[in-house]
């Protein structure tokens, strides 16, 4: 078979020159095993290293998340105390009836001359539901913030809001115009409660 070159001339050759030619050749293997071998091993090891570093991020993760655990599990049973605390300043949905019958009773102790007071509809806010209650009183005015006062330092919340004063010409007598509002837990027997705004957009 002809190979092109006679293999005599290359041992005929000196030394420093079969040397280059071996080396040469030796290159070229090298390039070829490279290419065709150790670089698709090497890809595959990277490949296989990086599954290997998410995997252990992952455990990480979940390590820090099992050590946090008893803090968490601390921290709820502290945000569950704090919900019961909260709940006891407000009213049942039986109780509401019998508080606005004292926040009544408290603007009458003050002199206070009822023009309006007009529950409305209840207002679902998540876990709790506003009770507004338009209020319209006449008196003076020391006595309607002694009684706005009373109001909002009452066992349970209530708060006043859309305040607006009126005074009477040549008197101390003002008209005071607010919504009043108070606030009860949303119970077991509210899972179908929604306030007027979501059954509108529900139609």
């Amino acid at each position: 078979m002809d190979l092109g070159f006679n293999p005599d001339q290359i041992l005929r050759l000196p030394t420093q020159k079969k040397v280059a030619i071996i080396a040469g050749i030796i290159l070229v293997l090298t390039g070829v095993y490279w290419y065709f071998l150790l670089q698709d091993t090497l890809d595959a090891i990277q490949s296989v290293n990086d599954k290997i570093s998410k995997q252990q991020e992952k455990i990480d993760s979940k390590k820090k998340m099992l050590a946090s655990l008893p803090k968490l599990r601390k921290e709820l049973e502290e945000l569950k105390v704090l919900e019961a605390k909260a709940a006891q300043n407000l009213p049942s949905k039986q109780e509401i009836p019998a508080l606005l019958t004292d926040i009544s009773e408290a603007g009458h102790e003050q002199g206070l001359e009822f023009i309006l007071f007009a529950p409305k509809p209840e207002l679902a806010v998540k876990i709790y539901a506003e009770v507004p209650v338009e209020v319209s009183v006449r008196g003076s005015f020391h006595a309607t913030v002694t009684f706005m006062d009373k109001v909002t330092r009452m066992s349970r919340i209530a708060t006043f809001s859309n305040l607006s004063m009126t005074p009477e010409s040549k008197s101390d007598t003002v008209t005071t115009t607010a919504r009043l509002t108070t606030y009860r837990f949303l119970d077991a027997k509210d899972a179908g409660f929604k306030s007027p705004s979501e059954k509108k957009k529900k139609k």
